[in-house]
């Protein structure tokens, strides 16, 4: 096999669907021939992204090869590595399928590609040196080093091999330095007049072996857990709902306060904050719950404000299961690290967190997470130091491993300190039907209580938990809930555009009981109390029947910065926008009701809005197989074609030679294909000159370019034919 191109067009349906699936960027978007896969498989990006998917034994692989000279054998890789046989063939059989090493054991290449993404100093070893010391030299030289000498050989060990000496080139016969002693022992070389080499065979030596840490098998995997699965299927389920519940309950907030982005982007941490707590979240889950509703695209960040999205409304229209399966399939495929949001210093949809390593790096930690393990970061991360060493390169294994745990738990891929039958989900894989028998029917009755509590039994639908969040505080979570109906709560209702009529309507539809004495009394009491205070815009004005109230108003420290004044016995104006007015009388301890230029109470519209973004989700696979088939088919016909037109190149420069005519099949100038008896006369530079049979040289004949040819015969046959035998 002479090259790259040539050993990935030798490989079969099988092989070349193994190729495709393993690396994805290969197929994703599917290239047009084999010619292009070829080149794509061999660019540097392509092939990092490979190499990062590399277990430590296969990089170590990988990384010894490009320390060896190109071909090498298994025999001298094993030898590098101080490894049995047996594991490097397996490495090298799993390189093959990556396309990343192509031949076989006595002529091993590694791709240019990956050989370039070890150098300058493979294995942080110098090259092969000209006249390599012995083992036995070297552990003569290094048994009675002077003081400091092994500090030297510990620092150039592990790479890189050189260090900067002034005078490296200069004898030395009574050696004085830790260097000098070094050189005059040959532990060190010069490779200038300015710089030492340590050479290969004692880097080897002095650190014990090629790999940093030796081993070639994989750490045990993950302990299986002991809770029932049942019981971790009902707490899956559980958290799955209350997170989907909580996404419900952050976009509803936006809409109400449609808080400002940050300069920089992302929500302010004051912001998220006031969220969290009107909700009775911690910071930490509202922000993510924000976050994973904008990566379903369920708000907006377009400045200069967060937004619900039309995508919002329509995702409310699918049942729940379904609703936390687009919740889980967004949090794996968008491009950000949740966890930068929530580190000292972010913020929620902030671009800190913008990460386009973020999708598979999650996909990397769940794909070590067997359903029905129970999974301790520490035994994790040291899976995944093994498993995937290349994500070193942007997030260590243990921060890794416990920002993906912390999240998991929260979506309810794991429950009970065990992995959940919901984990496949996210990648793509359809709810398990033994889950999604739990997840629970939305309902819309409530037991109203009469210590002004509302109890939920179960999922509210969510227009009735959005009504509800508005009449009452939340003050337990789960799958149903518990819900406390105040002063403060009832008026901000009010302030909404409701009425004392309409709000015990309300509990009157949705109680499964009459509505208790006490709930009436206390809607009555707030509705009296509500409105008898209105505002209106001068920039704005107040009208207060209380003397005693207005004089409260304007000595509040904050009337004078509002620019208040009494305008007559009962009036108000302010230099200040209404909301700022009605802001300053709640301080002051009073409830205003804004109204229009009629007298009407105002009640705030239903704010617009914005347009989703409409981005698709990204592609989770297409069919490796077909397209490994498809590309296979078009090679074939490929070489066939070939084939043809060098079969009727044949038949042309036979009866060019022969001065015999033909049959020509070919396209003429207006597209028509037409076939004719001609004698070919010239015949080269991608042209072929053709008169009828009997007319000279000179004669009216017809000139075509090769490509337009499509067949030529010698008349009779039925296919191209070349010069016969004999």
């Amino acid at each position: 096999m002479r090259s790259f191109s040539d050993a990935l067009r030798s490989l079969d349906a099988e092989q070349l669907s193994g190729l495709l699936a393993a690396r994805d960027d290969l197929r994703l978007p599917p290239p047009a021939d084999l010619t292009e896969l070829v080149a794509r498989a061999t660019t540097t990006s392509s092939v990092h992204r490979a190499l990062d998917g590399l277990n430590r034994f296969q990089l170590d692989c990988c990384e010894a090869l490009a320390a060896l000279p190109d071909p090498t054998t298994t025999a001298d890789l094993a030898a590098l590595l101080g490894s049995p046989d047996e594991p490097v063939v397996a490495a090298l059989d799993r390189l093959r399928e990556l396309a990343l090493v192509w031949g076989q054991g006595a002529e091993l290449h590694l791709v240019r590609a990956a050989r370039q993404a070890f150098e300058p100093h493979p294995g942080g070893l110098a090259a092969p040196s000209p006249r390599p010391l012995t083992e036995a030299t070297i552990a003569a030289a290094t048994a009675d080093l002077p003081p400091g000498a092994a500090a030297v050989l510990d620092r150039l060990a592990w790479g890189p091999p050189t260090g900067a000496v002034r005078n490296a080139d200069r004898p030395i016969t009574h050696p004085a330095t830790p260097v000098e002693h070094l050189l005059a022992r040959g532990l060190l070389r010069p490779a200038g007049p300015d710089t030492v080499l340590l050479p290969r065979e004692v880097a080897l030596t002095w650190r014990g072996g090629f790999q940093r840490t030796p081993g070639h098998t994989a750490p045990d995997p993950l302990p299986a857990g002991t809770r029932p699965a049942r019981v971790v299927a009902h707490a899956a389920v559980g958290a799955a709902y209350e997170f989907c519940h909580d996404v419900e309950a952050v976009v509803d907030a936006v809409e109400r306060r449609t808080p400002a982005l940050l300069r920089a982007g992302g929500i302010g941490v004051r912001e998220l904050t006031q969220i969290a707590r009107e909700l009775g979240l911690d910071p930490a889950r509202a922000g993510f719950a924000l976050e994973v509703a904008h990566a379903a695209d369920l708000i907006s960040t377009a400045p200069p404000a967060a937004r619900v999205t039309t995508e919002f409304d329509r995702w409310l229209t699918l049942p729940v299961a379904e609703r936390v399966t687009v919740l889980l399939r967004r949090w794996l495929q968008t491009p950000r690290w949740y966890a930068a949001a929530r580190a000292e210093g972010g913020h929620a949809l902030g671009e800190e967190a913008e990460a386009r390593w973020a999708p598979g790096a999650r996909a990397a930690v769940l794909a070590r997470l067997p359903v029905g393990c129970a999974p301790d970061p520490v035994a994790l991360a040291g899976l995944l130091d093994w498993d995937r060493p290349g994500l070193a390169r942007v997030i260590g294994a243990a921060e890794l491993a416990a920002a993906v745990l912390a999240e998991a738990a929260w979506l309810g891929l794991t429950a009970l300190d065990q992995v959940s039958g919901l984990l496949p989900v996210p990648g793509g894989a359809d709810l398990p039907t033994e889950l999604l028998t739990l997840f629970p029917e939305p309902v819309t009755e409530l037991l109203l209580q009469a210590d002004l509590t509302a109890v939920a039994p179960g999922p509210l639908e969510h227009q009735v938990a959005a009504e509800l969040r508005l009449l009452a505080e939340q003050e337990s979570r789960g799958g149903g809930g518990v819900y406390r109906f105040t002063a403060e709560s009832l008026r901000r209702a009010f302030d909404a555009g409701w009425d004392s009529e309409q709000v015990l309507d309300w509990l009157a539809r949705h109680g499964s009981t009459a509505v208790p004495q006490p709930l009436a009394y206390l809607v009555g009491d707030v509705a009296r109390r509500h409105g008898t205070v209105r505002v209106g815009t001068a920039r704005a004005y107040v009208r207060i029947d209380d003397p005693v109230r207005i004089g409260a108003v304007l000595a509040h420290p904050e009337a004078a910065a509002l620019g208040v004044r009494q305008v007559g016995p009962q009036t108000l104006v302010a230099d200040a926008d209404p909301d700022e007015v009605v802001q300053l009388l709640r301080a002051v301890g009073m409830a205003p009701a804004a109204e229009d230029a009629q007298g009407a109470v105002l009640t705030s519209p239903p704010r617009a809005r914005a347009a989703g973004s409409r981005r698709p989700a990204p592609p989770i696979g297409g069919d490796p197989r077909a397209l490994a088939e498809h590309l296979l088919s078009g090679a074939a016909a490929a070489r066939e074609r070939g084939m043809r037109t060098e079969q009727t190149l044949e038949v042309l420069r036979h009866a060019l030679t022969t001065r015999t005519p033909v049959e020509v099949d070919y396209v003429a100038a207006d597209g028509t294909r037409t076939s004719r008896t001609l004698l070919p006369l010239d015949l080269g530079s991608g042209m072929v000159r053709l008169v009828g049979p009997g007319a000279d040289r000179a004669g009216t004949g017809v000139s075509l370019p090769l490509a337009r040819v499509t067949a030529a015969r010698v008349p009779g046959d039925g296919a191209n034919r070349g010069p016969e035998n004999g």
